[in-house]
């Protein structure tokens, strides 16, 4: 069973809604983006009592309050909104850190400086390479120049247009995998929330900017020397090219054909599948050592 809680994060301060489910060894699952904690409750289900799942909603998405602008979206301070999640809800002991979209943005670089923190990392379809070539409404949305500021508004005030339907036909078009139920929300979480929309621009103007991701390849490699990494990968991606499936030094990807870029969404079961075994690897490492 899912529940939700409300929680408070005082460093920003910010209060924000979290998944939970099962119990056992920790599990911290970053959504996308437009979308919320929602996208990972198939996930959670097919996990089932295996494992303490915790999905939260990222600052400013989902149910989450808006962030003050002293939250900036930096690094630094995704960063800084990790630790204070991972603190308040008392997880102490290492876990496996699930990350999708814009989830990987928020969580790799935690990652790297967290090492001790981790028992492994699952990837799906997440921008989290150097120099990466942006596709063009995230173009849009990064834009800072005045006309660019103006544009990107004009376009988030378009999305809510008759209720988001515009929106939703368009965005049915290019993400076939997603089911009505997930469409519609996505509409009433994004298209037809203010507050989404602003955030949204909000950490677009951060991360485009190639800079954003300086040094991300070795914080990669970091992580993959250190922890175990599973790479979930939908095929159909109109974000990001497929060739990124396989740009993570030394790891076999599972691609999935038919997946598209909503894994956690068209394939629940093999994300699942994947922190399992991340989880059942650790458990005979420390059957063998002991």
């Amino acid at each position: 069973m899912v529940t939700e809680e409300r929680l408070t994060l005082q460093s920003i301060p910010l209060t924000t809604r979290v998944l939970r489910s099962g119990a056992g060894s920790p599990v911290l699952l970053l959504h996308g983006s437009p979308d919320s904690a929602a996208e990972w409750r198939p996930v959670m289900d097919a996990l089932g009592a295996s494992a303490a799942c915790f999905a939260p909603d990222l600052p400013g998405l989902g149910a989450s309050e808006e962030p003050p602008s002293s939250f900036d979206y930096s690094r630094t301070a995704c960063a800084a909104f990790l630790d204070d999640l991972v603190t308040s809800l008392g997880i102490e002991e290492p876990l496996v850190l699930v990350v999708h979209d814009i989830g990987g943005v928020f969580g790799i670089p935690w990652a790297a400086r967290s090492l001790r923190r981790l028992r492994g990392i699952v990837i799906t379809n997440t921008v989290i390479f150097e120099r990466f070539p942006w596709f063009g409404v995230g173009k849009i949305w990064g834009r800072t120049d005045p006309a660019g500021r103006a544009f990107a508004r004009a376009m988030m005030w378009q999305i809510g247009w008759f209720g988001g339907r515009i929106f939703g036909r368009a965005f049915r078009r290019v993400s076939p995998e997603l089911s009505a139920t997930d469409l519609d929300r996505m509409i009433r979480e994004f298209a037809c929330d203010p507050k989404s929309k602003r955030s949204t621009v909000r950490l677009f103007r951060q991360m485009i900017p190639h800079p954003y991701f300086d040094g991300m390849d070795a914080m990669l490699r970091e992580v993959i020397t250190h922890v175990p990494v599973r790479v979930v990968w939908g095929l159909g991606d109109p974000y990001i090219p497929a060739r990124y499936a396989r740009a993570f030094p030394g790891l076999d990807p599972e691609v999935l054909p038919e997946g598209g870029h909503w894994i956690p969404l068209s394939a629940p079961t093999r994300v699942a599948v994947a922190v399992q075994s991340i989880l059942d690897g650790v458990a005979r490492a420390a059957s063998g050592a002991s």
